[in-house]
């Protein structure tokens, strides 16, 4: 059975323990999670026991033979196509969802136009955990920024600006295998590194300022993410003292990290190391998320999340203190969560 047989059968589970005949999959990025076809223009309809692709005729002979095990329909009005296979299925298909997370208002309005109901989180669940050919590709893409990262850092000198050095990190990558930037590269430095999503821009280094770069790639279709934040020239006792802190905090959060221990617990913990230095008031985020096919997916690591950690979770441990005009420290790592521990992605 193929890794995409099994995400079916695994939706298919999920459909009839939520007492559901159906579900309607339009989103390219969970249609290519259960299929391996990542391409615009497909609708998934996935009963407790069948599985159709409405897709247009530009793209059905690729489509079959990217899943051959889905049965492939071609049609100019695929959603439509999709409501007409419910119908003609009345008998069996009595319950049909939809993900109102994954579409947009207008394709959600028209699945409750037609009598779909929603329901939350089905696909999500299933990328919860990474195992096999995705967890290779996600080692695959943390290797990659690792590496990139060692071969990028020398080459940061005075005079260079943010986006040159964003490019050609982001070339690297390529030349390693990756397919792209996870998200847009950020490059920041002196003051503007204080800026947690900074916009790279054209301004230049200059010496003694901190440099912090917040990076990752895209391998088959899959995430890395990954902070470092380094002193170009002398750093002060500030610097020094800031970047400490948040290095013990991000340990102490790693060395927590489990199967079983709860996402806000692991936010408190790394929250509290910053509180009792007195840094409290400028750790502004979450301390972490989970990675995959997209760069922010659950679980979310903060103190309001409600998820208990599983062995299989990708995501990432990213403390960061922000001083105003002056610099910002953070320090990220995509890790694997196993039953005793956890294995750093990106070391």
């Amino acid at each position: 059975m193929t890794i995409y047989k099994e995400r079916i059968k695994e939706l298919q589970h999920l459909l009839k323990k939520n007492k559901l005949d159906a579900v309607v999959i339009n989103r390219t990025l969970e249609v290519g999670f259960l299929t391996g076809f990542y391409l615009d223009g497909c609708v998934l309809l996935v009963s407790k026991t069948n599985i159709w692709g409405f897709i247009p005729q530009m793209l059905f002979e690729h489509f079959k033979t990217s899943a051959p095990f889905v049965e492939a329909v071609a049609a100019n009005d695929i959603k439509g196509a999709a409501i007409a296979e419910i119908k003609k299925n009345k008998f069996k298909i009595k319950k049909t969802a939809f993900q109102p997370e994954t579409e947009t208002y207008v394709d959600g309005m028209f699945w409750k136009k037609h009598g779909l109901i929603e329901k939350a989180g089905l696909t999500a669940f299933l990328r919860l955990t990474k195992k096999g050919a995705e967890l290779k590709a996600v080692r695959k893409a943390c290797h990659i920024a690792s590496k990139a990262f060692d071969i990028i850092k020398p080459k940061i000198k005075a005079g260079r600006t943010e986006i040159s050095v964003a490019r050609e990190l982001e070339h690297i990558m390529q030349l390693m295998g990756a397919t792209g930037p996870s998200f847009d590269t950020i490059v920041a430095f002196g003051p503007n590194s204080a800026l947690p999503h900074h916009e790279t821009s054209t301004r230049v280094l200059k010496k003694n300022e901190a440099v912090l770069i917040d990076y990752g790639c895209v391998y088959d279709f899959y995430r890395s993410d990954r902070t470092r934040t380094f002193f170009y020239g002398k750093a002060d006792a500030e610097f020094k003292k800031v970047h400490a802190i948040v290095a013990a905090s991000h340990r102490k959060g790693i060395k927590a990290l489990k199967s079983g221990i709860k996402a806000s617990t692991i936010d408190k913990i790394c929250r509290n190391e910053i509180m009792d230095k007195g840094y409290g008031q400028y750790f502004i985020h979450g301390t972490g998320h989970g990675v995959g096919l997209e760069i922010h997916e659950e679980p979310r690591v903060n103190a309001k999340s409600k998820y208990v950690l599983k062995e299989g979770m990708v995501l990432t441990v990213e403390p960061g203190i922000y001083l105003n005009g002056k610099f910002g420290v953070r320090i990220e790592d995509t890790l694997l969560v196993k039953k005793n521990g956890c294995e750093i992605l990106t070391k």
